[in-house]
């Protein structure tokens, strides 16, 4: 039996996050689990500044607080969830919070209910309101099997960029726009 799908949250116009990415060889395995799943969503990463509108200056901001952040170090766990909405990868690392907090000031206004104090750093593996096409339980018990080394042992990578991610419509997946070093 299969789980009623909710709409999508939406914004008008376009959207964008910056995020960071982990390392190539856990991405292709998310992106791998995900495509057995028929489960494809945005590309694998950790949300730095949540959706939403930014224009040019804000953009600009967000390009400039990258580039004065030294690089840092990005440890990804094991499986959590947030209720049956998201189940996902436990993000953290010192730099990661920093980077969140300068992002959200240098927009001038968080995004919504998931910045600064409601920060939780993650990477998504599935969301409930996507379509997939088994019970949301066996889902999450096939991602706690898939990626049950990450309980035992975190893997730890150097960020050394962030990504713009872009979408122009509801319903479109989001797209990596730009690519931001890390400078500091």
């Amino acid at each position: 039996m299969s789980r009623p799908v909710r709409p999508e949250p939406s914004f008008p116009g376009p959207a964008f996050f910056v995020g960071v990415l982990p390392p190539p060889e856990l991405s292709a395995r998310i992106l791998a689990w995900q495509r057995a799943l028929d489960h494809l969503i945005t590309a694998p990463h950790v949300t730095l500044k949540a959706p939403g509108g930014l224009n040019a200056q804000q953009t600009l901001a967000c390009r400039e607080v990258c580039r004065c952040t030294p690089p840092f170090d990005l440890q990804l766990g094991g499986v959590q969830t947030f209720g049956g909405r998201v189940i996902y990868l436990a993000a953290s690392g010192e730099g990661l919070s920093a980077l969140h907090a300068t992002l959200v000031a240098a927009v001038g206004t968080p995004a919504g209910e998931f910045e600064l104090d409601n920060y939780h750093p993650h990477l998504t593996l599935a969301l409930g309101y996507r379509p997939v096409q088994y019970p949301w339980p066996d889902v999450l018990a096939s991602a706690r099997i898939e990626f049950a080394d990450l309980e035992r042992a975190a893997v730890t990578g150097r960020v050394r960029d962030a990504a713009l991610f872009r979408k122009d419509m509801p319903g479109q997946p989001y797209r990596e726009a730009e690519h931001w070093a890390l400078g500091g």
